[in-house]
């Protein structure tokens, strides 16, 4: 077994976590393996992922999608999972026909719609709203209500992965508890500024800055593979900087 995989899947109290590039993340919590929008199998990825899809599909329970785009709702890597593992996926409504396309049962497939609340695997699950931002802080011409971000409870823990969404004025109501945060300081998402408000709405125990270094940057795609982490680090006050992880990909953080 992959040595960072096994490490992840030791993890016996507490929850672990590990970052796979862009939104790509592993989390263990009480036995059970769970991932959000896996790319692992792009050519235009900086690196090979640490673990392979194929390491991984066994062990994999459920895999949250935040919404359509290729590299968060992965064609390469969910053709494997499809095939490889009997992972469930939930995924916003609008990800349906993408889902058939690629070989996803659908006897697998859970539709997450924001504001409704549900269960999978033991783990209560709050799809919440997130708008898809685009250049010059605007919101994406293309954008779907169907896009999520989601609240997890996990060993009692509240954790929050907005997806792809510039700042809504709902993420500073109804976001109490949450003890891990997942922020994108990108020019498409909350960038510096608003994932600094974002980070003090909350003020959650631990943050974790994603959506960078992952893909080869290009002047047309620099927007959105270009993330600030250590702008926006900088940004806080010293006792949120503190809370402020920014890990290498295959990395494995505990949360005790």
């Amino acid at each position: 077994m992959n040595p960072i995989l096994q490490k992840l899947l030791s993890v016996d109290r507490g929850i672990g976590l590990c970052w796979l590039g862009n939104l790509g993340w592993l989390i263990c919590a009480g036995g059970r393996l769970i991932a959000f929008d896996l790319d692992l199998d792009r050519s235009s990825r900086l690196r090979p992922s640490p673990i392979s899809t194929q390491e991984i599909a066994p062990a994999l329970e459920v895999e949250f999608i935040t919404h359509g785009h290729g590299d968060h709702f992965s064609e390469p890597t969910s053709r494997i999972l499809a095939g490889a593992s009997g992972c469930r996926f939930v995924l916003p409504a609008n990800c349906l026909e993408k889902a058939r396309t690629l070989g996803i049962p659908e006897d697998r497939i859970t539709v997450a719609r924001p504001h409704h609340p549900f269960e999978i695997a033991g783990i209560p699950v709050e799809p919440r709203r997130a708008l898809h931002g685009h250049t010059n802080f605007t919101v994406y011409r293309h954008d779907s209500l169907d896009d999520c971000g989601y609240v997890l409870t996990l060993n009692g823990r509240k954790l929050y992965q907005p997806g792809d969404t510039v700042l809504l004025q709902e993420h500073f109501e109804d976001f109490s508890g949450v003890r891990i945060l997942f922020v994108s300081p990108t020019l498409h998402n909350t960038h510096i500024r608003a994932s600094a408000a974002l980070i003090e709405a909350i003020r959650p125990a631990h943050i974790f800055p994603q959506h960078f270094g992952a893909y080869v940057p290009t002047e047309k795609n620099s927007y959105w593979t270009v993330g600030y982490p250590d702008e926006l680090r900088d940004a806080l006050p010293a006792d949120l900087q503190a809370r402020f992880h920014r890990l290498d990909q295959g990395v494995v953080f505990i949360v005790e």
